[in-house]
């Protein structure tokens, strides 16, 4: 057996993927480890002694992982056939893992192919010799948690530095991208507030939910969020009961610089005069996603001098938006975009020192300070949901209060 066991280390490590962990287990007992509990509903008394291994599937197919383990193919194939409608293996990602029991023959008792930490693919042969498949569903357990962030630097520092994740400053700065230029608006000691939901699984974080509600707290601003659902659509809406949501957006990337403002005279490091600049320049690593600021309608998608490769897009009312100096477009003349949809990857293509987007907006074909557009206010709710929404309102503040000074 210790032969055995040294030739699968061998056939492992010679594989691109980690080295899977094999160790070996026995149901005897009391004494048996959860992980040599193999659940078959056909069979019956102890199952002798298993060798159980553990891996990442890296980029070698499941067929290989099991033939490596030295299960004959005629078994592989019947266990993958086995799993017909319930998982396809080639949709199977380098991340995904793996735990195969196997008795001293080398034939396959279980397995158990883990796709996400709460979402798990079993096999477990029955006395018949045949598979049992199923997909076990694991449920995370949901939080509702709520916290406070101050800027020092920035808002990626403030919130990951007190140990979330960089998927809640995204979901932040979604929620108030109508209204705040992150890259512009925040200042040092401006306070964050956010009432949310998290999933953990056994002490450990799986994903967030919901934003219930946020705040952000400027010098001279209190910015807020609150999440409601009326039957009919969910959104955020404002104290006041006003939607968030407006006709533009005020960045067309996320986590970047701005490297030049729209200006009458403006410096230019290619032709070393001075110009005007009619756009705002956001720098970003090569390959950042851009997305659409507005809906409507691509207008032109290909090269326009010393834009590079240029995007127009044609809203409503004679508004216009450019996105240039673009490394790869994503959409074509007369394609129809969503607000937020992403449109191009940032480049340096045309006059341009580095990667990064030039934004503009035109009105009836002239350019403006994208900061000087006046966000129109969506409509307030219906009287008849005023009531249920003040009342939200209240609520979700005192649970933020309650959750915060708790902490004290």
């Amino acid at each position: 057996m210790a032969m055995a066991l040294t030739s699968l280390m061998v056939v492992f490590l010679a594989m691109p993927a980690l080295a899977p962990a094999v160790h070996l287990a026995s149901k005897s007992g009391d004494g048996a480890s959860a992980d040599s509990q193999v659940e078959n509903p056909a069979t019956s008394g102890a199952n002798p002694s298993l060798t159980v291994i553990d891996g990442r599937i890296g980029r070698q197919p499941i067929y290989n992982v099991l033939v490596g383990c030295g299960i004959a193919p005629a078994e592989v194939l019947s266990l993958t056939q086995s799993f017909k409608g319930i998982f396809d293996f080639r949709k199977a990602r380098p991340k995904d893992e793996y735990q195969i029991c196997l008795t001293s023959q080398k034939k396959l008792k279980k397995l158990t192919y883990k796709t996400s930490p709460t979402n798990q693919y079993v096999a477990v042969k029955t006395d018949s010799g045949v598979f049992h498949t199923y997909r076990r569903k694991i449920s995370p357990e949901k939080q509702t948690v709520a916290r406070t962030f101050t800027i020092d630097s920035s808002l990626y520092q403030a919130v990951t530095g007190q140990g979330e994740n960089g998927s809640l400053v995204a979901a932040f700065g979604d929620i108030f991208s109508w209204d705040i230029d992150f890259y512009l608006y925040p200042r040092k000691g401006d306070i964050i507030r956010i009432l949310f939901e998290k999933y953990t699984l056994n002490g450990k974080f799986i994903k967030y939910g919901k934003i219930i509600a946020a705040q952000y707290i400027g010098r001279s601003k209190k910015f807020s969020a609150f999440y409601f659902n009326d039957g009919r659509q969910a959104g955020y809406y404002d104290e006041n009961g006003r939607p968030l949501r407006k006709m533009f957006l005020r960045v067309p990337v996320k986590f970047g610089m701005r490297t030049s403002s729209f200006s009458t005279r403006r410096y230019h490091p290619i032709s070393k005069k001075y110009k005007r600049h009619t756009g705002i320049d956001y720098g970003a690593a090569h390959g950042t996603p851009i997305f659409a600021t507005a809906n409507g309608t691509v207008e032109f998608a290909g090269r326009r001098g010393g834009y590079g490769k240029l995007v127009i897009i044609r809203h409503p009312n004679g508004y216009r938006t450019y996105y240039g100096h673009c490394s790869r477009l994503l959409v074509k003349k007369g394609s129809y975009v969503k607000q937020g949809q992403t449109i191009a990857r940032v480049g340096r293509t045309g006059q341009a020192t580095g990667p990064h987007v030039h934004y503009e907006i035109r009105i009836n074909g002239k350019p403006v300070n994208p900061n000087n557009i006046k966000p129109a206010k969506g409509a307030p709710l219906p009287s008849d949901l005023r009531t249920r929404f003040e009342n939200l309102v209240q609520t979700r503040l005192l649970t933020m209060g309650d959750y915060l000074y708790s902490d004290l």
